[in-house]
């Protein structure tokens, strides 16, 4: 099996959430200056299930109202319309609601070409994100070929963790057009075929 598992926010799509005023928004909540959204959203979730889920619906919020601004980048519809050419599994994963991950598919059109994605709705920790995708798409690092794409350090740091080569939007390439190359070379795809 081959199988690209990818974050959507500045890897695949731009969703223009004005992240300073989510943090106000949090801090005005919670009483307390807020560094790390997602930092705060893990707290809430040790803490207590309705703050977690307060805090989430406010930023989901935020999320789905800028998707009316949402881009797709540049590439992101070929690369993977041509990978489920070759019949490539694709799995999304994202510190978004599941809401807001199924809106911004919509909206961008890439929901067909997904086969699994995992939302900060299920776990909040970018590698389980990573291995919970991969049991729903039955594929296993060591036996299928994987790789992962996404456009933070974090991801970056992930996809280590687990051995699966990773591509960082952004600093590996500039789009996920360019990415094109490194994927079919991992995932054992005839470059002639996968180019546009």
């Amino acid at each position: 099996m081959r199988v690209l598992i990818s974050d959507l926010d500045g890897t695949l799509v731009y969703v223009p959430v004005n992240w300073s005023e989510v943090k106000e928004a949090l801090a005005r909540i919670l009483r307390s200056e807020v560094i790390s959204i997602f930092e705060v959203l893990r707290w809430a979730k040790a803490e207590s299930e309705n703050l977690y889920k307060e805090l989430s619906e406010l930023i989901e919020e935020y999320e789905i109202n800028s998707m009316r601004d949402l881009r797709k980048l540049e590439g992101s519809m070929e690369l993977l319309k041509r990978l489920k050419e070759f019949d490539v599994k694709i799995a999304i994963v994202t510190l978004q609601s599941e809401r807001s991950l199924k809106k911004a598919l919509e909206v961008s059109d890439l929901a067909p070409y997904v086969d699994a994605y995992v939302t900060r709705d299920e776990e909040l920790d970018r590698a389980k994100q990573i291995e919970i995708a991969l049991k729903k798409l039955n594929a296993e690092v060591g036996r299928d070929a994987i790789i992962f794409m996404g456009d933070r350090p974090s991801d970056l740091e992930a996809g280590r963790r687990l051995g699966i080569p990773t591509i960082i939007i952004g600093s590996t390439v500039s789009t996920p057009l360019k990415a094109m190359d490194i994927i079919a070379d991992v995932l054992g795809l005839s470059l002639i075929g996968l180019r546009a």
